[in-house]
């Protein structure tokens, strides 16, 4: 049972997504990040898998936990949660990304909400950019544009779970596209890297959230 459940978690992490668009940028500590070009932006968007050993209330519950996202999210300096609806599963979000001196620091306004299929128990978060009347751009920083952050939890079974996201964003402001492309190749994976270390931690663990459904 043990070989054969290795054996599913390498085809997992080995599958090519889309080989014909996607190219593959990292392949290192079990963490996967796929580029591809954006027709209509110099900055490309990114994919990312990697496989945890998680229940899907316990990686629901973490990214809920705004304090902690910090702690996980590659360059995050600070979540706001600005609207949340239970019933509706929908969030508003403004995000502070830190950017190393002299550039301006981001933020990011986001507005999502997440879902469960009851096909296959997959957990699937999508997000776009906010109104911007929900929270107004400030002075101190730069707000980005062409939001996309989609996110999926598949359950594996016997405990372990696919993680996997696609996103892109347009940081605006003056920097070369080539310097963007380069830090999002590797903001996913320190991210994906930082979400093995937290997801083991207590609180998440135990938390349930309602309205999921465990395989």
């Amino acid at each position: 049972m043990m070989l054969k459940m290795v054996m599913l978690l390498l085809a997992v992490l080995v599958t090519p997504v889309n080989a014909e668009d996607w190219d593959l940028a990292i392949d290192r500590h079990h963490v996967q990040v796929w580029k591809a070009a954006e027709h209509d932006s110099p900055i490309q968007s990114f994919r990312a898998r990697t496989v945890v050993r998680s229940s899907l209330s316990a990686l629901l519950a973490l990214f809920y936990d705004v304090d902690a996202a910090p702690q996980w999210i590659d360059h995050c300096q600070k979540v706001l949660a600005l609207r949340r609806d239970e019933a509706k599963h929908s969030y508003v979000l403004l995000m502070e990304t830190h950017m190393p001196w002299p550039l301006a620091n981001r933020d990011t306004l986001m507005q999502g909400h997440w879902w469960q299929d009851p096909a296959d128990l997959s957990i699937h978060l999508e997000a776009r950019d906010g109104d911007p009347a929900l929270y107004p751009p400030r002075p101190d920083f730069i707000r980005t544009q062409q939001l996309r952050s989609d996110w999926t939890f598949r359950p594996l079974g016997h405990g372990w779970v696919e993680v996997s996201t696609e996103g892109h964003v347009n940081p605006e402001g003056h920097l070369p596209a080539w310097a963007v492309n380069i830090v999002l190749q590797e903001a996913p994976y320190n991210t994906m890297r930082n979400l093995h270390r937290i997801i083991r931690e207590r609180k998440f663990q135990q938390a349930h959230v309602i309205g999921v459904k465990e395989p």
